[in-house]
């Protein structure tokens, strides 16, 4: 294991990102959330994924300077085209909008079409709620979650996330995928060689399997209550834009890396301002996290909310450093060798 130095590391991509002449925003938005997503502990969409994102730019899947386009606007919505750029950045030039569209109006939405993986959710949802807003972002993605009583899988993992802000500590962040495990937490265990958890994956066959380099597509949480939250998920992203729904579109590893993937988002605020003083309503989101955490735990347990291993992850990591398997720490230095820098 490697451990680098997350604003050090963060210098090196942008390094050679700008070297590939990639638009300085697509650049900053993603560091950005890998890096935040790594500290945090949630590495299947941290830092791993960076070499995945040069090689989309490398070869034409990430469009280096996209020009957004405004499709739809009628004030309080908007359907924005993303012209192929990478996630992060549409997600971030759509959260600005539904942010200013709250502020005017009490709630925005932003559809986003053409789009490409956006990372972790959380990134855009509390960036909303540190604006004294709620925050919402969804996206689809290619078919990788069995449906309900099918062999085959139709839905993406397709993630829910909700943020609101909280006195005195980073915003509440529920981030959940509607699978009970990610695609990349298969892949890390094909990397890795050891077998999955029992009851996580399925085969061809659509039955389970701990192998990963058998698993074809993993469980949906709750059965069909996840198998309908991911439907929700598709009609709010794909439907409503237009867009290609999840069971056609290329798959993220594996498929062609010149052509854009096509993945849609949804995003929404909502202004807290407009129902209740932002202060007061922080201050019992406080009152209300901590009557949870309070709750007499089982035995060898502790009662946390949605967020608080982030949290705790994200503390220990800013001392100790990001750790980075060898093998992906070993695609970064194949890109440059000035990823060295970073090691602490």
């Amino acid at each position: 294991m490697v451990y680098v130095d997350a604003e050090r590391l963060k210098n090196e991509m942008s390094k050679v990102l700008k070297a590939l002449k990639v638009n300085e925003t697509s650049i900053g938005s993603m560091t950005d959330s890998v890096v935040e997503a790594s500290l945090k502990g949630i590495d299947t969409h941290g830092l791993a994924l960076f070499p995945h994102y040069y090689e989309g730019f490398l070869k034409g899947r990430l469009k280096k300077d996209p020009q957004f386009r405004i499709i739809k606007d009628n004030g309080s919505a908007k359907l924005i085209d993303a012209d192929g750029a990478i996630g992060h950045h549409a997600g971030i030039f759509a959260m600005d909008f539904c942010i200013d569209m709250a502020a005017k109006n009490g709630a925005g939405i932003v559809a986003v079409k053409n789009s490409s993986h956006f990372g972790a959710a959380n990134f855009f949802t509390e960036y909303a709620a540190k604006h004294n807003m709620l925050g919402f972002a969804f996206t689809n993605t290619n078919s990788l979650v069995k449906a309900h009583n099918a062999v085959e899988p139709f839905f993406g993992t397709n993630p829910i996330c909700f943020s609101a802000p909280i006195e005195g500590e980073e915003p509440f962040c529920l981030d959940m995928a509607t699978s009970v495990i990610s695609w990349n937490y298969v892949r890390n265990h094909k990397v890795s060689n050891t077998p999955l958890q029992d009851g996580v994956a399925y085969d061809e066959n659509g039955e389970f399997t701990t192998d990963p380099f058998k698993a074809k597509c993993v469980r949906p949480v709750g059965d069909y209550k996840g198998f309908g939250l991911g439907m929700m998920i598709e009609i709010l992203c794909s439907v409503l834009t237009d867009s290609e729904i999840g069971h056609d579109l290329q798959p993220m590893f594996g498929s062609d890396m010149s052509k854009n993937r096509g993945i849609s988002h949804y995003f929404q605020a909502v202004d807290i301002s407009k129902f209740t003083n932002p202060k007061k309503f922080a201050a019992r989101m406080k009152n209300l996290v901590e009557r949870v955490r309070g709750l007499k735990p089982l035995l060898g347990k502790e009662v946390m909310v949605a967020g608080d291993p982030e949290k705790r992850i994200m503390a220990q990591r800013k001392i100790s450093g990001i750790p980075i398997p060898e093998n992906v720490w070993n695609e970064f230095l194949k890109i440059s060798e000035d990823f060295r820098n970073a090691e602490k």
